[in-house]
């Protein structure tokens, strides 16, 4: 009676040892999932962080890239070629970020990318260096060629002042120019008058100075004498009795040949008044010119 009872209930011990193992083993599955889930989100947190860390670095990148281009302007057009691969990477690694996911990957474009930025940023440093000695050398060039155009012009304008002395002092210089109205006493006797009326002749008188710098020969001198009126005293209206001047056909009243010897020379010329023609009274001005296109002298006398 006691050994059946005793058999029945064996089992029943054995059975409550099973279903207490399995508790334990789904307990122990459950910790371990719910450990693996915490596992798991902390790698996709893990994950979200450094694929955020990869686009930050990555538009940190672009943002001084696209500063650099705007900051050294035309320098940065001779690298567009290293620009476009700059601009393909990053743009190649967003995709990735976005796609897929394989870290060390990522993480080898990302190191390209920032070893070709500083390349990039090497060589732009290198131009604008270069194109700093090319400007101040072309500042030194310009201002070389300006002091030498500086030197150029002032020599130039003291060559012209030179050649204008040596030019003013190849002229004939006249000094002492007088103008009188004469007559003559007992047919030879020369008397100055002031009396309209009893002038015969004008008389001009002057000294050509001493010049060693003009050639010694024949000079042609060309009296001109205004009467009260302003009108030219003239033997004539044609080109015979004229002479050009500054571009101008003037006529002249007398015209006066010198020889001329680099020594001072007294020149006395005569107007003769034609005859049955009387003098008017008033003031008479007279201009002496010489055949170089130069006034060389002014005097007036007046007559009563």
């Amino acid at each position: 009676m006691n050994t059946e009872r005793t058999s029945s209930t064996k089992p029943k011990g054995w059975l409550y040892a099973i279903l207490g193992v399995l508790a334990l083993i789904i307990i122990g599955l459950s910790c371990w999932l719910i450990s693996l889930k915490g596992d798991l989100s902390t790698l996709e947190n893990e994950k979200e962080q450094q694929r955020a860390d990869f686009q930050a670095e990555v538009d940190s990148l672009v943002r001084v890239h696209n500063e650099l281009k705007a900051n050294y302007g035309e320098l940065s057009s001779q690298l567009a070629e290293k620009d476009s691969i700059i601009m393909a990477d990053a743009e190649e690694i967003k995709k990735l970020l976005e796609t897929q996911w394989d870290y060390n990957r990522i993480k080898k474009k990302v190191a390209d990318l920032q070893a070709i930025s500083q390349r990039y940023i090497h060589q732009l440093d290198s131009l604008y260096v270069v194109n700093e000695q090319l400007v101040a050398e072309n500042e030194r060039i310009r201002e070389e060629v300006q002091e030498e155009r500086k030197q150029n012009r002032s020599l130039q304008r003291q060559t012209e002042e030179l050649t204008n002395k040596v030019n003013m002092a190849a002229v004939l210089r006249i000094y002492n120019l007088t103008a009188d109205a004469v007559r003559f006493k007992g047919g030879s006797q020369e008397t100055v008058t002031d009396k309209a009326g009893r002038t015969e002749r004008v008389r001009v008188m002057f000294t050509i100075g001493q010049n060693d710098l003009v050639d010694a020969g024949s000079k042609t001198f060309y009296m001109r004498i205004a009467d009260p009126s302003k009108h030219i005293i003239s033997k004539g209206m044609g080109d015979e009795f004229a002479f050009m001047y500054q571009g101008e056909l003037l006529q002249y009243t007398e015209k006066i040949q010198v020889n001329y010897d680099n020594r001072e020379k007294d020149v006395r010329a005569y107007y003769i008044k034609p005859s049955g023609k009387d003098m008017q009274p008033g003031y008479y001005f007279v201009d002496i010119y010489d055949d170089h296109d130069n006034l060389v002298g002014q005097t007036t006398f007046n007559l009563r």
